[in-house]
């Protein structure tokens, strides 16, 4: 018997709706937060900015893709339209400036750190694989 759910639909929706939801209430939490006390206020709305920011990225470039979004690379043809017109990468660039605009928000050197000895390189290497899956 058939499985009723399709759950390459609701893995879409997760992926292009729930988690950006989230970190966008992380955002939210953060900016209503009080800084430590050593942490000055304008690195925290530095941080709030970036992952906002960061943020607007990610989600433009779910929608930029459409139907060519994928959690493995695969042989497909290259987007060119929306912030994919001006950017290579848009969505790792978005996760990643979210991530980096967290950590500075909440003065989190372990975010820091987990972002660059976790997250740069995993999103080079796949950018990398992506760009020999991809049909020019």
């Amino acid at each position: 018997m058939k499985s009723p759910v399709n759950w390459g639909l609701v893995a879409s929706f997760v992926g292009t709706v729930i988690i950006p939801l989230l970190y966008l209430l992380n955002i939210i939490i953060i900016s209503q937060t009080p800084n430590s006390v050593s942490f000055p206020q304008n690195l925290k709305i530095l941080g709030i900015l970036i992952a906002v920011v960061g943020l607007i990225f990610w989600i433009l470039s779910y929608m930029s893709l459409g139907n060519s979004f994928g959690v493995l690379p695969q042989k497909q043809k290259k987007v060119t339209r929306g912030i994919y017109k001006y950017f290579d990468h848009p969505m790792y660039m978005g996760i990643w400036l979210t991530f980096f605009g967290l950590s500075l928000a909440k003065a989190s050197w372990q975010g820091l750190v987990f972002l660059n000895l976790i997250l740069t390189p995993l999103f080079f290497i796949r950018a990398v694989l992506e760009e020999s899956k991809l049909e020019k």
